[in-house]
């Protein structure tokens, strides 16, 4: 039997991966495998050391922690230990024609995906999100339930869009922005850009 091994951090997002890989792929023996960290938020890798090469693939299962960032250090050390990677998709979600989905990636239940989109790799769309046609998320994002994206927008990689933000149709997100307000967002938004529920007005970062 072909393994999957669902690798991450002991936390909520781990729980739903493993569920979703094994409600839709019962063929599969699927391996929840948790990944340590120290005090310092290094991973220990020591368990990725006993898995086989080509004995099955993974996906690696962390939520948008530190900016979706650990999600992809943790991605690209699999990588680095030859293990392949998959995407997740689920049978219960409508994803349109001619979409373009990365590695490492997760469309949950009940999430649309419209016509032609393209989904970076690393990137989660939770149960119900919406993403309408002609839409890039580029690489790592992390799209809420409650999510709406509209046709043609641009979500740069890194963003986070929580439960209620509505992007409107061909508005660009900025890299590393997080939309946390529940409200319309029909202006393009710069690189890097807040909007905290805890603050009445959005917080701008500058540099690296």
């Amino acid at each position: 039997m072909n393994c999957k091994w669902i690798i991450g951090l002991d936390s909520s997002f781990l729980d739903i991966a493993h569920d979703a890989w094994s409600r839709a792929h019962p063929e599969l023996l699927i391996k929840r495998i948790i990944i340590p960290q120290d005090s310092q938020y290094r991973f220990d890798l020591e368990s990725l050391k006993d898995l086989p090469e080509n004995d099955g693939t993974a996906f690696v299962a962390i939520d948008e922690r530190f900016g979706n960032f650990k999600r992809a250090e943790l991605m690209q050390a699999v990588m680095n230990h030859r293990i392949k990677l998959a995407s997740f998709i689920s049978p219960r979600a409508a994803v349109a024609g001619n979409v373009q989905v990365g590695p490492n990636t997760f469309i949950g239940d009940n999430a649309v995906v419209g016509l032609g989109s393209r989904i970076g790799y690393n990137s989660v769309l939770l149960p119900g999100s919406r993403v309408g046609a002609g839409v890039q998320i580029r690489n790592s994002c992390w799209i809420e339930g409650a999510a709406v994206i509209g046709d043609a927008a641009q979500i740069g990689g890194f963003c986070i869009l929580r439960n209620g933000a509505v992007v409107a149709p061909r508005i660009e997100i900025g890299q590393g922005c997080e939309l946390g307000w529940p409200q319309h967002y029909n202006k393009d938004i710069r690189a890097k850009t807040f909007f905290d529920p805890r603050y009445s007005s959005p917080i701008y970062t500058y540099g690296r």
